[in-house]
């Protein structure tokens, strides 16, 4: 086995690490999973509809877990197949990245200690907007980086375009990273000239294109997802700038464990190499400028910042690294960061087990909750009082999304106790085909959208932490 691995390419050591990754925090989040993650939930609530946008997100993460349930036909292990696949995607591209601008074992390197952080790991397991934006911050930058080598080919021009415009569809801070290489573009003597060739220009246009179904949605509803993302900048949950900075640091101190497996003494020993200046400059400016921006921003603006929203910006961080060591990285040094890299890969796999098995640190995990039982009983109650089957539930999103996403109800779940988004059901429906409400805790009176005669119960099933859940059946009343 030894020296299979030792007659592995520092490309195939990539392979080797992203299928790891794929193996161990797919099958085990599954094996110990009787539910998915609440951004899962929310996104297969949407994903059957193909939206062109919601109330609070761009709908790419949800277009996804559509195919992932789609190919795989399970709504918990799509979802996490699509999560680890868009890593794997992400480590590939890094890599490539790398290989544009330093030899293979660094460029490899790179890739490993980038896997060491907590962005790359923990967080990765629930697929969501911050997940899906890990390729398509590494892709765009890569393509940039490959415009930088031969900015005569339009072709790369409209693939960067095609990236930006789909990078809309992920997140909208995406437009950071459009601003920053922009920025890069008038700083590198190089690309300025660019500007009088017409690839940029082809570029915007390509991008515009891509982006105008979701911008006419954005204007036929008022823009109302920014309105969303404000209320998240001011949540509790929400840091400070400077805190958001430490949170950010914090988050990618696990990368200093590669590094030791390395060796700093052997790695201070290691032979200096020349660095192309204005590589690392670009380099600096793609993994750095992103956060500081929005730290100054948030400054200026007297805003608070989500940490997570940082996960996309750091993907080159560990070739920069790398670089800016300016020593020859041996295939030794490489092998010894991935196998750091790798074992914390396992750790944090293990990690989720033992959360799942023995419930520390606060709240039971949203993976852990009674889906099945949940469904089971509110399809059950709905037809022993109606002796007809459920066609519409609502109520509180998680708990609504729970009781249908594995049911064919997934299409008719009411995002709350209003119509207001969920526009693919009708109030005409509600009341020929009656609706199910689910709310966690005590609750007396029904909702609003109730019309005809209603049943309430106190279900069974519980929440983990022993909380009841309370059921409101609207029956039909016409």
């Amino acid at each position: 086995m030894t020296r299979f691995f030792n007659s592995l390419t520092p490309g195939q050591l990539v392979g080797v690490l992203a299928i790891f990754q794929i193996i161990v925090l797919v099958t085990l989040p599954y094996a110990f999973s009787s539910a998915p993650p609440i951004d899962v939930v929310e996104g297969l609530v949407w994903a059957p509809h193909w939206l062109i946008g919601t109330y609070k997100h761009p709908p790419l993460p949800s277009w996804i877990i559509e195919l992932s349930v789609l190919i795989t036909r399970d709504v918990i292990f799509g979802p996490f197949l699509a999560s680890q696949i868009s890593v794997a995607i992400t480590y590939g591209l890094i890599f490539l990245l790398g290989r544009l601008l330093m030899d293979p074992v660094r460029a490899a390197t790179g890739t490993a200690l980038i896997a060491a952080s907590f962005y790359f790991t923990v967080p990765t397991i629930e697929f969501n907007h911050n997940v899906i934006q890990l390729p398509l911050w590494a892709g765009t930058i890569f393509i940039y980086a490959l415009l930088r080598k031969t900015p005569a080919s339009w072709s790369k021009w409209v693939l960067f375009g095609l990236i930006c415009g789909l990078g809309f569809y992920a997140k909208y801070s995406f437009a950071l990273l459009i601003g920053v290489l922009l920025l890069a573009s008038l700083v590198e003597a190089s690309m300025r000239s660019v500007w009088l060739t017409g690839g940029p220009y082809l570029a915007m246009s390509t991008a515009l294109i891509v982006i105008a179904p979701h911008v006419i949605w954005l204007i036929s509803h008022n823009f109302e997802p920014f309105y969303y993302l404000a209320d998240r900048a001011g949540s509790p949950t929400a840091s400070e700038p400077l805190w958001f900075l430490g949170a950010q640091f914090a988050d990618h101190v696990p990368m200093i464990i590669p590094l030791l497996f390395v060796g700093f003494w052997t790695l201070k020993q290691a032979e200096k190499i020349p660095t192309e200046h204005t590589d690392k400059a670009f380099l600096r400016i793609v993994t750095l400028l992103p956060v500081t921006l929005t730290v100054i921003f948030a400054l200026i603006s007297n805003n608070r910042i989500k940490d997570m929203w940082g996960m996309s910006m750091f993907t080159a961080l560990g070739l920069l690294i790398v670089m800016e060591t300016g020593r020859k990285w041996s295939i030794a040094m490489m092998r010894r960061a991935m196998f750091a890299s790798v074992s914390l890969i396992m750790l944090v796999g293990v990690g989720f087990v033992l959360h799942a098995q023995f419930v520390f640190g606060g709240n039971t995990p949203r993976t852990n909750w009674p889906m099945r039982e949940l469904s089971n009983e509110v399809h059950t109650l709905w037809k022993s009082s109606t002796y007809s089957p459920l066609s519409i539930i609502g109520g509180t999103p998680w708990l609504a999304g729970l009781a249908a996403v594995e049911t064919p109800l997934r299409d008719q779940v009411i995002i709350g106790e209003t119509l207001d988004h969920s526009p693919w059901i009708s109030a005409e429906e509600l009341k020929t085909k009656g609706v199910v409400f689910l709310f966690s805790g005590a609750r007396e009176n029904a909702p609003a959208l109730c019309s005809g005669p209603v049943l309430k119960d106190i279900l069974k099933t519980q929440t983990p932490d022993g909380q009841q859940i309370t059921a409101f059946m609207c029956l039909p009343s016409s």
